[in-house]
């Protein structure tokens, strides 16, 4: 099962020593002129302008974000909880925009912006956020704000392990920007998302600070990362940037109209270095890849080997040659992939019982599986007499501990399996009965899902909510997939006079949520 990684709220940051560059030249000219020139030279410098530094450049676009949050949970999805407050950091990347994480606005009711230039909080609109890369897009529309924080360019590329880095943010311990300095350790394909996504991600030797999350890493004056996690307990000075590439493919996505995140492949594969492996396969020396243990909906076979991957040699270990010289897992040759019109799907070479064979594998994204997320909180439900009902997602399933999967539950295949669900949802009940004289002696679990409604079966949350909707029957007969939960039967008068009675006393204000008002409350 996916975790949902909601502990990458501390972040790392790291800063070059400051430079001055004023009076310098003075000085050397008063060695060598006299006292006399000297003196003029001191004069002139005093009138002229301080040429700015590179650092003082860069702290005017870095933010601090305070935020309120008002949660909605997965059992009341009806509702916002009380609010909480938080902060982070972000960096100014375009005219009035400011990027960051969205662990730090995720579910915010309220963002407030603020930099050593304003004198008031500012009040900052999300525009995009992407949990799979932990990115979010807010933007102030104060024009005195934009003009006075400019945008800072994004390094083209991948820096070299060793740079130095300086990183810019506001952690907690102080109200003033915080800058500290380290070097670039290693850069690799890994997790970096809230939802166990894989992306490049950069390590710096830094110490950890809570409220730095979203603060830019600089390398040449140019945002190279952003900081979104440390490790702590196991590790000293170890922390990790979401790079510069992530980013570029994030904000193309926000310009397209639609956060898709990083391309996927739901392949199972095993390395090709034990000796007995290869014989049993006729791979020669010459022969370089790994294993396919599974690949859903196929074309690719157990035991065929695949050699390249959109051109990328894969080697014995599952590794890729990037850049000429940096080794990465293979996933980053299909994360980095971006479809296009020419060329929608992954190229895959494969050796199969020793015949070269190369396949087209479609291209598609985590955001559109059968197991959702919602990463506003903004949670589909319907209220039906004494039972919630929802799509059954990412944050439900985390909540409920996934019991379904030990009672024989068909959604255990879905849990891995990331491909386009085709308009295929699981309809769940969200909560515990709510209390009404019509559910005596009845009893459900959060996350048990529902198989049919008077024997009619549906594909999905909509076509559910319009199969109760024309019910006509004098009975509702519920039945549910797992083992063990029991059939609930409900006479259709009594939900209709229930539910009323029930939203009132626990201060629902609509029967469902938006999405599906236009079938719920057709006439």
């Amino acid at each position: 099962m996916h975790k949902h990684a909601i502990a990458l709220i501390a972040s790392a940051f790291v800063v070059l020593p400051h430079v001055s560059v004023l009076g310098a030249g003075a000085a050397q000219g008063a060695e060598e002129k006299g006292e006399e020139k000297g003196k003029q030279a001191e004069a002139q410098a005093s009138e002229a302008p301080a040429p700015a530094s590179t650092d003082s450049v860069l702290r005017k676009s870095v933010t601090k974000i305070s935020v309120k949050q008002e949660q909605r949970l997965s059992a009341t999805p009806w509702k916002r909880e009380s609010p909480e407050q938080f902060g982070g950091s972000g960096v100014v990347i375009a005219p009035g925009r400011i990027l960051t994480n969205s662990h730090v606005v995720e579910q915010a009711s309220e963002i407030l912006i603020e930099t050593d230039q304003t004198t008031l909080p500012m009040q900052a609109e999300l525009v995009a956020i992407d949990m799979s890369r932990d990115l979010a897009l807010l933007e102030v529309k104060d024009e005195a704000f934009v003009k006075s924080h400019p945008p800072i360019a994004l390094f083209d590329g991948l820096p070299k392990e060793g740079s130095r880095v300086t990183v810019m943010g506001y952690p907690m311990g102080g109200e003033a920007l915080s800058t500290t300095s380290g070097v670039i350790s290693r850069i690799e394909w890994a997790e970096i998302g809230m939802r166990d996504e894989d992306g490049m991600r950069v390590q710096v030797d830094a110490a950890i600070n809570f409220g730095n999350s979203g603060g830019p890493a600089f390398v040449d004056g140019k945002v190279a990362g952003l900081a979104f996690s440390g490790m702590s307990g196991s590790a000293d000075n170890i922390s990790y940037l979401l790079a510069t590439e992530e980013i570029v493919r994030f904000l193309d996505e926000v310009a397209a109209g639609g956060i898709d995140g990083n391309t996927v492949l739901d392949l199972d594969t095993q390395t090709l270095e034990n000796p007995a492996l290869r014989a049993r396969l006729g791979a020669s020396g010459d022969v370089a890849g790994v294993v396919v243990i599974d690949q859903k909906g196929g074309p690719l076979e157990p035991w065929d080997i695949i050699t390249k991957i959109n051109g990328e040699a894969v080697d014995n270990t599952g590794q890729v040659m990037i850049e000429g010289d940096r080794k990465v897992a293979m996933d980053c040759v299909v994360g980095r992939f971006v479809p296009t019109k020419e060329k929608p799907g992954h190229t895959v070479e494969i050796l199969r019982g020793g015949k070269p064979m190369t396949f087209e594998l479609p291209a598609y994204t985590r955001s559109n599986r059968v197991i959702r997320s919602y990463p506003d909180g903004n949670f589909p439900y319907l209220v039906y007499g004494p039972l919630v009902f929802s799509p059954l997602h990412e944050a439900l399933l985390t909540d409920v501990g996934g019991w379904m999967i030990f009672r024989q539950s068909p959604i255990t295949p879905y849990l891995d399996d990331d491909r386009p669900s085709d308009g295929r949802e699981f309809v769940s009940v969200a909560c515990p009965l709510l209390s009404s004289p019509i559910a005596r002696g009845y009893e459900v679990i959060p996350g048990q899902t529902v198989k049919s409604v008077n024997g009619k079966t549906f594909r999905n949350f909509r076509e559910f909510v319009q199969l109760l909707r024309d019910m006509k029957d004098e009975f509702v007969v519920l039945e549910f997939n797992e083992s063990g939960p029991e059939r609930i039967v409900l006479r259709s008068a009594d939900i209709e006079a229930a539910t009323e009675k029930l939203m009132d006393s626990n201060g629902i204000r609509r029967q469902c949520s938006k999405d599906v008002r236009d079938i719920w409350e057709k006439d």
